[in-house]
């Protein structure tokens, strides 16, 4: 008996005062602040999701029309991208495009700091759950994850939306009594919904979780609930007046969906979270974190308390989206679930250590807090923290981009797999190529958008397509460029409406931009 009142007053004098515990949580955020400012990187992977991203922000900033990227949209690969992107992740990108031009630099700050404000709505949502001292290790873990240090050198909004879905979260978890409140937090919760769902299209998958909740915990739908929604859909109503409506892209890519690519994404996300505790690193002490990390997890979602369903209503509707959607994107699209599960695996710890007396609740997450710090140490150790030598960070490609802007015209359509940085980069119009069809295929399109240029590349692998593609249509094919990673040719075609080498202005296809 005395050593089970011993352990609540443990318990209790963990939740320490509020300006104690808020100075407990500057001083990490500051270190962690540190961490990933002095572990940026220079240049971007090949994904080029970035590109399209920027290019909006650039439309803006220059007055254009936001969907005019220059991208020109293949059906062949709905995968590659959609037509256009939610505005909201452009629109935080506007000052720093408007400031500092194509630097990616800033833009990478500005990801870290949804990193911290992340990690801040965290610590606010559990620490009644947890206590302090379990809360700040939750802060630890997830701040100086290997996953979030990576995450950050991707212009994406990723992170953003990670910080819009948590604080649409704690919103939700704000039950004020007073009538003001209730109209500010219905206000606010119909805003943060709003910007979501402007970051990343599957934030739509907020709404169906909210009403499912309320569903669940009141059986009905009352007006603080239904004033959020009215808002959210009158800021959607507001964005498409202001923008227009934005060409889409994302059904076509519903039409892979089987129930191969289910069960594949079931397994690959499971592996994927998995991951995040060992660092992405497979050797047999991952396989022992794991072992150790799993029962807790298991505890921690047994235990929850039942107003702690919130959570899981919100994150039900973005699972399943996210196990049907039929290409996987890895940790990007995990990234939600990530402090849910890393709550739950400090809660199940918080619940066992209690068993065990005060030295157990002491000494628990100090215990966990250094076998992780191990796991990471493991990542960190085979990181590169140079230069990203990919994109803009290859010097080959930045030659190439300067040779396309000195040497082509404004109208020519050039198809690469990476179009939407070539667009960027060099204000052409440009498409990418359905790697998996055939060379025949490829000749078809580029008749039907009328394209200047090809560009080939030894930079990643296209499973050898373009080289079959050169060797088949040689005689059509007139090297202009090349260096030691690309090279231009320029398209000759023989017959047909596209006969000539460099389309008129005037004869540029539906869809592509005229700069």
């Amino acid at each position: 008996m005395q050593s089970r009142d011993a352990t609540l007053a443990v318990v209790a004098s963990s939740n320490l005062s509020p300006w104690r515990a808020n100075l407990y949580l500057v001083c990490l955020l500051a270190a962690i602040a540190v961490f990933h400012l002095a572990t940026l990187r220079d240049g971007h992977l090949w994904g080029d999701d970035f590109a399209m991203y920027i290019h909006h922000a650039q439309n803006l900033v220059e007055g254009r029309p936001y969907a005019d990227t220059g991208y020109v949209f293949n059906p062949a690969v709905p995968v590659y991208g959609p037509r256009a992107y939610p505005p909201v992740f452009p629109l935080l990108l506007v000052p720093l495009c408007g400031l500092f031009g194509l630097n990616l630099m800033p833009m990478k700050v500005e990801q870290v700091f949804f990193i911290l404000m992340t990690l801040t709505l965290v610590f606010m949502l559990w620490r009644r759950d947890l206590g302090t001292g379990y809360s700040l290790a939750l802060v630890a873990i997830l701040g100086f994850s290997p996953a979030l240090c990576s995450a950050k050198d991707s212009i994406l909004s990723d992170l953003p939306f990670l910080f819009f879905f948590y604080a649409a979260v704690l919103l939700l978890k704000w039950t004020p009594q007073a009538q003001p409140q209730l109209w500010i937090r219905s206000a606010l919760l119909g805003l943060t919904l709003y910007l979501a769902i402007g970051t990343r299209t599957v934030g739509i998958t907020l709404i169906p979780g909210l009403l499912f909740h309320e569903w669940l915990r009141y059986k009905r739908i009352n007006r603080w609930t239904g004033l959020p929604l009215l808002l959210c859909a009158m800021a959607l109503v507001a964005q498409s007046w202001f923008l227009g409506a934005l060409p889409g892209g994302y059904l076509e890519q519903l039409h892979s969906t089987t129930a191969g690519t289910v069960a594949f994404n079931a397994l690959r996300y499971s592996r994927t979270l998995a991951g995040f505790w060992a660092g992405s690193v497979s050797n047999a002490f991952s396989f022992s974190v794991l072992a150790v990390i799993a029962p807790l997890t298991v505890v921690g979602l047994l235990s929850a308390r039942r107003d702690l369903l919130l959570l899981e209503c919100l994150l039900a509707p973005y699972l399943m989206l996210m196990i049907f959607w039929p290409f996987g994107a890895g940790m990007r699209y995990a990234l939600p679930v990530v402090p849910w599960m890393a709550f739950l695996a400090l809660s199940g710890l918080r619940r066992l250590s209690t068993r065990y007396g005060p030295r157990a609740w002491t000494l628990a997450p100090c215990g966990l807090l250094l076998l992780l710090a191990l796991s990471f140490g493991q990542a960190y150790r085979g990181a590169d923290f140079g230069t990203i030598r990919e994109s803009t960070g290859l010097p080959e490609f930045n030659q190439l981009c300067e040779t396309v802007r000195k040497t082509t015209l404004p109208s020519d359509v050039f198809i690469y797999y990476r179009a939407r940085a070539l667009s960027l980069y060099t204000q052409r119009p440009a498409s990418s190529y359905n790697y998996r069809g055939t060379p025949s295929e490829l000749w078809e399109y580029a008749q039907k958008i009328r394209a200047s240029y090809i560009i080939t590349t030894n930079a990643f692998n296209d499973e050898g397509f373009l080289a079959r593609f050169v060797e088949a249509h040689s005689t059509n094919l007139e090297l202009a460029y090349q260096n030691a990673h690309f090279r231009l040719y320029r398209i000759r075609f023989t017959s047909g409406p596209a006969s000539a080498s460099r389309p008129d202005s005037a004869a540029i296809p539906p869809g592509i931009v005229k700069w």
